[in-house]
This record gives C-alpha cells, structure tokens and sequence, in this order.
C-alpha cells in the first residue's frame, strides 16, 4: 500500500511534458494577415493549410491553387514537401494549439531576399465539409 501511495505522489508531482510542436501544428490553419517586407500583402499567398495527423498536408493558395505533399517539424520550423514542386519552409516564431506566426525567407535574383511572415488561426481538426477543404 505504501508503494501505491509512493507512486502515486511521484506521479502528481511530477511536471507537465510541453507538447512537441508536431502535435501542435495538426489541424486546419487559415491565414489572417501577410506581411512581405514588413507591409500588409492582399495576394495569392497562402490562404488555407490543412496539416493532418498521418504526415500529409494539403495547402490552398489565395486563387483556389491546392499543393499536396508530405510535412515535418521540429522546434523551430515546419517544412511542406509537395508532390510536386520545391520544398517551402516556414519558420516559427510562435506556435500554440490555436495560433501560429510563421515567417518564409525567399531568394531570387530579381527581388532579392524577401521575408514573408503568416499570422494564422488554427480552426483545429475538422471534417471535410464540401466548402474548400474543411474551413
């Protein structure tokens, strides 16, 4: 009985473990703002990103463009492998279950280096409802 008792204090005692941010980045995430180069974007960046449980993603483009693919993370960035196409980065700033700040470091010859930070909403896991792909 004492042994219970022992156990169960060590269990209650002990601290919280912090989510990874692979268990809080799951869900439907729908952008709220963009800003390139610091000023408010209206464009056809990222509109909608679905991020599922079993590695896939799908993302949304703001002219309805979907990209599928595979999707990792770690404590500092989440990686979007599509089926087609070059690998996009986004880099977290902030991520909790609801909320995300992401920002994409872009190089070309003719804009230079560009940075592009999302602010999204994390709606959670939904269904697919037949209206774009669940948000």
């Amino acid at each position: 009985m004492m042994f219970i008792g022992i156990a169960t204090l060590a269990i209650s005692c002990a601290e919280p473990v912090e989510p990874s941010s692979s268990q809080r980045i799951i869900g439907s995430w729908e952008v709220e703002e963009v800003y390139v180069q610091g000023q408010v974007e209206e464009g056809d960046l990222i509109n909608k990103l679905v991020i599922e449980r079993d590695g896939n993603f799908i993302l949304e483009d703001g002219n309805g463009v979907l990209s599928v693919g595979t999707w990792s993370s770690d404590d500092t960035a989440l990686t979007l492998t599509p089926t087609e196409g070059t690998a996009v980065v986004l880099n977290i700033v902030t991520l909790t279950y609801t909320k995300g700040h992401f920002v994409q470091s872009l190089s070309s010859p003719i804009l230079g280096d560009v940075e592009i930070r999302y602010l999204m909403n994390n709606q959670g896991e939904v269904d697919y409802d037949g209206d774009g792909f669940g948000l």
